[in-house]
């Protein structure tokens, strides 16, 4: 018997979607950075933090907004992407400066990205199984 994970809209994934395209967004549209640890990396690492957190804040969102579970799940994985490589290459960034002070934000980059894969993970068991299922609305 198929288990159907229900209540996909979990409110601290949903923040976490709108808080991404919301500073993406910010950001690449001229928003000025915090000065103290964004100093410490490179710009092209900036860029790639907010178009990636942008996006996939986007997409994830969108995914949120859809009626259909499979179409929703599809877009949740692709956004989990965005969610796991953001914040991943910018707490690595950070923790290759050797400063002491970037302890905090590289652990919840990191731990950041550790629950968007976890999660990208449970999407994708889903969309599976709504395959096994036949529920995926003509898609496979």
């Amino acid at each position: 018997m198929p288990i159907l994970v229900t209540g996909r809209h979990r409110p601290h994934e949903v923040l976490f979607l709108a808080f991404s395209a919301a500073v993406g967004g910010a950001f690449a549209v001229g928003a000025r950075p915090p000065t103290t640890i964004e100093q410490l990396v490179p710009g092209w690492v900036l860029w790639s933090w907010y178009l990636l957190l942008l996006a996939s804040g986007v997409i994830g969102l969108i995914g949120v907004a859809q009626a259909n579970p499979y179409r929703a799940l599809v877009l949740e994985l692709a956004a989990m992407h965005g969610q796991v490589a953001a914040p991943l290459l910018y707490g690595l960034a950070l923790l290759s400066t050797g400063q002491p002070t970037v302890g905090f934000a590289a652990a919840f980059c990191l731990t950041w990205a550790a629950a968007s894969a976890w999660r990208g993970w449970q999407a994708y068991r889903g969309i599976r199984l709504l395959r096994q299922v036949g529920q995926a609305g003509g898609h496979r």
